[in-house]
């Protein structure tokens, strides 16, 4: 089964919605420096695991 169509897919929702919490982040900070912190790394987080995730695929799957 061909899963890098779903990986590639999952990564872009994973990118997509680590900018969109990102943004809100920046734009609306909260009061709360752990809410802050918390939802700067869960962003972060987000758009890391989106990028590496399609790199980790080809390195570890076998054609």
């Amino acid at each position: 089964m061909n899963t890098k169509p779903l990986v590639y897919g999952l990564s872009a929702v994973a990118v997509v919605l680590g900018l969109l919490i990102l943004i809100s982040t920046i734009s609306a900070p909260s009061q709360d420096p752990v809410i802050f912190t918390r939802d700067l790394v869960t962003s972060v987080l987000a758009i890391a695991l989106g990028v590496l995730a399609p790199i980790f695929i080809k390195r570890f799957t076998r054609e």
